[in-house]
C-alpha cells in the first residue's frame, strides 16, 4: 500500500517545482514575455541572455545569479520538506523531492506544462545536500564540455570557455551522464535522486543536442 504521504509531498515538490521565476523576474524586470525570446525556455540560462541582449552583460550575469538561486531554493525547499515528512526513509525523500520539483520545474502546470530545463534545480539539491559532491558534479560536467568542444574542432582562444558552456551540448550531457556513475561511486545515497533527475535533465535538452547535431553535419558536410 502506497503511503499517502508519499503522494503528498510528491504533489508539493511539484507544485513547487512549477513555480516559474525566471518569467516573472523578466516579465517585472524588461515587462516581456521571456518564452517569445532566445530559446523560449523558463531556465536561468534563458534570463541570461534575454537581460545581457538588452540591459548589457552585467545585468545579465546578476539576473542569471537571481533566477539560479530562485530556481535552486524552489528545488531544495521541496527536498528538505520531503525529509520532514518521510523521516524514516531519507533516500526515498530525496528522491521524490528531487524529481517531482524537477519534472515541475520542467513541465509546469501553470505553464501548460513547458518550462526550463532542471539544471539549476539539481545543482542546488546537491549543494544543499553535499557541497564536495556538488564541487565534483560541476567540474566533471564543465571537463566534458570542453573536452567536447575541443574534439569536435572549437578554437582555444578567448571564446573558448564561453563557447563550451553555452554551446557545448553534447559534452554536457554526455559530462551529466558520466557524473551518475561517479557519484554512485563517491556517495551512493545520491545516486537515485541524481539518476531521476538527470533524465529529467536530458530529456530537456533533447530539441538543442537536435540543433547542435544539425550543426555539426553542415559544418563536416
Amino acid at each position: 500500500m502506497i503511503n499517502i504521504d508519499y503522494i503528498l509531498i510528491s504533489l508539493i515538490a511539484y507544485l513547487l517545482g512549477s513555480v516559474p521565476f525566471a518569467l516573472v523576474y523578466v516579465k517585472l524586470f524588461l515587462g516581456k514575455d521571456m518564452r517569445t525570446f532566445g530559446s523560449k525556455n523558463t531556465g536561468a540560462l534563458n534570463t541570461l541572455r534575454i537581460v545581457a541582449h538588452e540591459k548589457g552583460k552585467v545585468w545579465g550575469i546578476i539576473s542569471f545569479l537571481i533566477v539560479f538561486l530562485l530556481d535552486a531554493f524552489k528545488a531544495v525547499l521541496a527536498v528538505i520538506l520531503a525529509m520532514y515528512f518521510i523521516p524514516e526513509n531519507p533516500v526515498l525523500a530525496i528522491t521524490l523531492g528531487t524529481f517531482f520539483s524537477i519534472l515541475g520545474h520542467n513541465y509546469s502546470i501553470i505553464l501548460n506544462f513547458k518550462g526550463g530545463r532542471g539544471a539549476a534545480s539539481l545543482l542546488g539539491i546537491l549543494l544543499f545536500l553535499n557541497w564536495k559532491i556538488f564541487i565534483g558534479y560541476l567540474i566533471t560536467i564543465l571537463c566534458f564540455m570542453m573536452l567536447l568542444e575541443i574534439f569536435l574542432g572549437g578554437k582555444v582562444d578567448s571564446k573558448f570557455f564561453k563557447r563550451a558552456v553555452s554551446d557545448q551540448i553534447i559534452g554536457r550531457l554526455l559530462g551529466e551522464i558520466y557524473a551518475v556513475w561517479w557519484i554512485y561511486l563517491a556517495e551512493p545515497t545520491l545516486f537515485y535522486p541524481v539518476l531521476l533527475g538527470t533524465i529529467l535533465v536530458v530529456v530537456s535538452h533533447k530539441d538543442r543536442l537536435e540543433e547542435q547535431i544539425k550543426k555539426l553535419k553542415v559544418k563536416n558536410a
